[in-house]
């Protein structure tokens, strides 16, 4: 992998069972009804209530039985605004690799990558962003999500590479590119990531039902919470706007949550981007894959 602006596709013999297909609530064939009717009536309140939803993660991850790494991992508190954050950190090498999960995940989530990551010596720092995990909050949108990256990597005296999964390759992204300009990464992967924020959010607008004004109205609210245009979040625009060496692009060409050509958007982008295609993992079980993170492990570790 010495070559940048490259497609690969990564051949691994490890049981490719893909992810079960996507689950929604039983309730939200009754949000759908309600949204589908009162959002003709009352735009502006379905709009609202619209997002409210969109920024409340469902649940929270939680582990159901511990493990080695978990069992090793040094905690540490941080502050994001008035919110406390849970962090997590493991090594002691001079470079650090910060690990940032996606939706209703946690920083835990990503620790397949450790071990490797340890035995390069790299330090290995997650976290738990806001409304997830053990941390503070009850909502949460790609202004905090970002704005909680930036506060960790403040906290931890930044990072030589981040690797990342979906939403939080969006919000690190957006941190980067957007938050602080002064902040510097070799190394960036990007896992299942979304390329188009107005992509997602007509995604959301599908699955809540919502009729053309109340969608207008939830487009607008949400702005108006994150204080910037929809747009200025994509991540295949935000190239040129950052520092960062080099980027690992990694997607699975069945990923049913985000699909692949959101990958091939931010890799055609990018001049600084390599793109590392699978098949038949889909969105989660991808980064679990043992020959995946060694691919990432080594990326991170080139010079």
């Amino acid at each position: 992998m010495d070559a940048v602006k490259q497609i690969e596709y990564l051949q691994s013999e490890w049981d490719g069972t893909p992810d079960p297909p996507p689950a929604y609530p039983a309730i939200l064939k009754v949000i759908r009804l309600l949204f589908g009717t009162l959002g003709y009536l009352f735009p502006k309140a379905a709009g609202r209530m619209a997002y409210r939803l969109f920024s409340t993660p469902r649940h929270r991850a939680r582990h159901r039985t511990s493990d080695p790494i978990l069992e090793s991992a040094r905690l540490f508190e941080f502050l994001y605004g008035r919110q406390i954050l849970k962090g997590y950190e493991w090594g002691a090498g001079t470079r650090t690799i910060l690990l940032v999960h996606g939706w209703e995940s946690r920083g835990t989530a990503l620790r397949s990558f450790v071990p490797a990551l340890l035995e390069r010596g790299f330090r290995v720092v997650a976290f738990d962003g806001p409304a997830h995990g053990n941390s503070g909050g009850k909502r949460t949108n790609l202004l905090h999500f970002g704005g909680a990256v930036r506060a960790v990597l403040n906290q931890i005296g930044g990072a030589y590479g981040v690797i990342t999964h979906s939403f939080g390759g969006a919000s690190t992204v957006f941190a980067l590119s957007n938050l602080d300009d002064s902040l510097q990464v070799d190394k960036l992967v990007l896992i299942g990531a979304p390329s188009r924020m107005d992509k997602v959010l007509y995604d959301a607008i599908d699955t809540l039902n919502l009729p053309a004004p109340a969608a207008r109205q939830f487009f607008r609210f949400l702005e108006k919470k994150v204080k910037f245009p929809v747009r200025h979040a994509d991540v295949s625009t935000a190239s040129g706007r950052f520092r960062i060496g080099q980027a690992l692009i990694v997607h699975d060409t069945q990923d049913a949550v985000v699909p692949f050509s959101e990958a091939r958007a931010t890799f055609e982008a990018w001049d600084n981007a390599r793109l590392l295609a699978s098949k038949g993992y889909g969105h989660y079980r991808l980064m679990k894959n043992p020959d995946l993170v060694q691919r990432v492990a080594e990326f991170l570790q080139d010079s």
